[in-house]
């Protein structure tokens, strides 16, 4: 049944209202409301795109994440947790290599003060070892913030919740060995536009 593209449309800037009043009331980082105004948001949005292709042909510029089955307060398929695991991706596509190498060189001048001048070029020769530089030097969210001076264009990235048991040791060993989606609690997914 297709809906009213003018309703689809008042719905989805009730949603807008809602999410900026949750995040402009919001008590820490993952206050909860603020979580369920942003669902709420992209589920308007997303119902708005739909009426709207289905009354004119007509999209919107929005972009829709796949979300999980399960999410936050989803108690019913996933028992509480003891303790969670937050499995990180971040890509980044290659723009410029000589500026990634000498950005490298400069964060590793910025890690390592008391060593004079710049790292020896043949010290920092590949993408793995310049980005390992940056990241040692600014931190993950801190690469985020400089990439592009970088010579990198960010891709996209996503971050998984996992329950995990809480006498697992794979955190060093193989940290990345055993991501089962059957135990994902929450799914977060950013795609940035090349």
């Amino acid at each position: 049944m297709s809906t009213d593209p003018r309703a689809a449309a008042e719905a989805l800037k009730a949603a807008i209202d809602r999410h900026l009043d949750a995040c402009a009331a919001r008590a820490g980082e993952g206050d909860p409301k603020v979580q369920e105004a942003y669902d709420a948001l992209r589920d308007a949005a997303e119902a708005y795109d739909d009426a709207l292709f289905d009354a004119y042909e007509e999209v919107t510029p929005f972009e829709f994440a796949e979300s999980p089955e399960t999410g936050p307060g989803d108690t019913a398929a996933v028992p509480a947790p003891r303790r969670v695991g937050l499995y990180v991706r971040r890509d980044y596509a290659v723009r410029d290599l000589d500026e990634l190498l000498a950005g490298a060189r400069a964060a590793a001048t910025q890690t390592w003060p008391e060593e004079a001048g710049p790292a020896p070029a043949e010290e920092i020769a590949s993408p793995g070892r310049a980005v390992y530089e940056l990241l040692n030097a600014h931190g993950v969210d801190g690469l985020d913030e400089l990439a592009e001076d970088a010579g990198l264009d960010p891709v996209g990235g996503t971050l998984w919740v996992l329950a995990e048991d809480v006498a697992d040791d794979t955190l060093f060993d193989g940290p990345f060995d055993d991501v089962d989606p059957e135990r994902l609690l929450y799914r977060l997914d950013e795609v940035f536009e090349g």
